[in-house]
C-alpha cells in the first residue's frame, strides 16, 4: 500500500507546475514526512481518570496526509485518553488489558479486543486511493495513445474533424457551387476518414460561409493545431473531393497545392497522400 501511495504522490507531483516541487524537494523527500499520528474516539469507558470523569477508549492512528488533507488513517492500537480523546492524560492499552476490562464490564464487550482496521475502513480509505490511481493511469494511457496515434480506428479529435470539414467545403466550392451530390460526398468522406458524422444541413451551412479569396496565412491556418496524421487526412480528403469528377479543375488544383504548401507538407509526403487518394477513388467510386 505504501508503494501505491508513493505512486499517487509521484503522479500528483508530475502534474503540478514545475516550481511546485523542485528537484531538491524530490531529493529530500521522505515518506515519513507525510505520516501523521492522531487519536480517534471509539467508545466511553467506566475506567476513572486521574482527574474527574472517565477515560475514553481511542484508536491511535497513523495517516498519510498531503497539505494537511488526510488520505489514509490506519489503526495502530488502543489507548485510554481523558476528555473524549482530547485530554492530556494518555495510557497505552494492550489487547490483554482490553480483554480484562471487557470481562469486568468496564468497556462494551461488543467492541473488538484487537485494534485493527475494519473492512469498511479499508474500503473507504484505500478504495478511494485505488480508484484515484486507476483513474489517473487511465487518463495518462488515453493521453499517450492520443499523442502517439495508437488508435488509428478511433474517431479523430472533434477540433481536427471540424478543420478537415472546412477544408473539404472549400474544395467542393472551388467550381463556384456546392451541389447536393457534393454535400453527400463530403458527409460520406468525413464519416470514412474522421469517424464523425455531419448532417447535410451542417455541411450546407458551412459551405455557404466559405470564401475562396484565401491568403497564404489562411492556408497556414488550416493546419494550425493539427498533428501530421490529421494533416494527411485533410489533404487526402481534399484530393478525393477535387478528383471525384474524373478531372481536377485549375481552381481545384490551386487550392490543393496551396493547401499542401500551407500545411508544410514536403513533396514526398504529398505524393504519398496523393497515392492514398487514388486508392480511395478505386475503393469508393463516386
Amino acid at each position: 500500500m505504501k508503494k501505491l501511495l508513493a505512486a499517487v504522490l509521484f503522479l500528483m507531483g508530475s502534474i503540478t507546475p514545475a516550481h511546485a516541487l523542485s528537484l531538491d524537494d524530490w531529493k529530500n523527500f521522505r515518506f515519513s514526512d507525510f505520516m501523521v499520528k492522531d487519536l480517534e474516539f471509539v467508545a466511553p469507558t467506566r475506567i476513572p481518570s486521574r482527574s474527574e470523569g472517565m477515560m475514553s477508549l481511542c484508536y491511535r492512528t497513523l495517516g498519510f496526509h498531503i497539505f494537511d488533507f488526510p488520505l489514509t488513517s490506519d489503526v495502530q492500537g488502543y489507548v485510554l485518553v481523558d476528555e473524549g480523546c482530547e485530554g492530556s492524560e494518555l495510557r497505552e492499552f494492550s489487547t490483554d488489558q482490553m480483554v480484562t476490562a471487557q470481562s469486568l464490564n468496564l468497556i462494551d464487550p461488543e467492541i473488538s479486543p484487537e485494534a485493527r482496521n475494519s473492512f469498511e475502513r479499508n474500503l473507504q480509505t484505500y478504495g478511494v486511493l485505488i480508484g484515484m490511481a486507476l483513474a489517473m493511469v487511465a487518463i495518462i494511457i488515453r493521453r499517450v495513445k492520443s499523442l502517439l496515434a495508437l488508435d488509428p480506428n478511433g474517431p479523430l479529435r472533434k477540433r481536427a474533424a471540424k478543420k478537415i470539414l472546412l477544408a473539404l467545403c472549400h474544395a467542393a466550392k472551388c467550381d463556384g457551387l456546392v451541389s447536393s451530390g457534393e454535400i453527400k460526398m463530403i458527409a460520406r468522406t468525413m464519416k470514412r476518414l474522421t469517424k464523425h458524422s455531419y448532417s447535410p444541413t451542417e455541411i450546407m451551412r458551412l459551405s455557404d460561409r466559405v470564401h475562396l479569396n484565401l491568403s497564404t496565412q489562411d492556408y497556414i491556418n488550416f493546419g494550425k493545431g493539427l498533428r501530421d496524421s490529421e494533416k494527411d487526412i485533410m489533404l487526402r480528403g481534399v484530393l478525393y473531393i477535387t478528383m471525384a469528377g474524373g478531372r481536377m479543375l485549375p481552381s481545384e488544383y490551386k487550392f490543393a497545392s496551396e493547401l499542401a504548401h500551407g500545411l508544410g507538407m514536403p513533396g514526398e509526403d504529398f505524393r504519398r497522400v496523393l497515392y492514398l487518394a487514388f486508392k480511395d477513388m478505386d475503393a469508393h467510386p463516386v
